[in-house]
C-alpha cells in the first residue's frame, strides 16, 4: 500500500476508517475477515520513541463487523494534547493487524505531522 500522511492537530480528535480488501480468485476484491485480530496504530519519531499508541484492546480501534474488513480508528484529543512539536519531526506511523496465529500485516503506513491549531 502507498504511504499515507497522518496530519494531526494537537489536542483535537482525529477519526478515520480503513477497509481491508484482498484480491479474490476471480480477480475481484473481497473484504478480509479480521475476526479475532488485534489492531494497533503507532506513531514513532526518528529516534524510535513512541509518540502515539492506539489499539483495539483499549477500544480506540474497532471493527464492529470484522468479516467485512472495516476498521475504525479514533484518536482522542488527550493523545496529542501538550505534545512537543519538535519530537514529531520525521515521525512515521503504521496501522497493523495481527491475527491470532501471530501473522501480522501492515495495512497503512507513512509519515505523521503534528501541528498547533488556530483555536486556543
Amino acid at each position: 500500500m502507498d504511504e499515507q500522511e497522518l496530519p494531526l492537530v494537537a489536542g483535537t480528535t482525529f477519526d478515520f476508517s480503513v477497509k481491508w480488501e484482498t484480491e479474490s480468485d476471480t480477480g475481484g476484491l473481497q473484504p478480509a475477515n479480521i475476526t479475532g485480530c488485534s489492531i494497533a496504530l503507532q506513531v514513532r519519531n526518528a529516534a524510535n520513541e513512541l509518540l502515539l499508541d492506539c489499539n483495539s484492546a483499549a477500544g480506540e480501534i474497532t471493527s464492529p463487523e470484522p468479516a467485512n474488513g472495516q476498521i475504525f480508528v479514533h484518536i482522542a484529543p488527550i493523545k496529542t494534547a501538550g505534545k512537543t512539536l519538535d519530537a514529531w519531526a520525521d515521525a512515521r506511523w503504521e496501522l497493523r493487524v495481527t491475527f491470532p496465529s501471530g501473522d501480522a500485516y501492515s495495512l497503512v503506513r507513512g509519515w505523521s505531522t503534528l501541528s498547533v491549531g488556530a483555536v486556543q
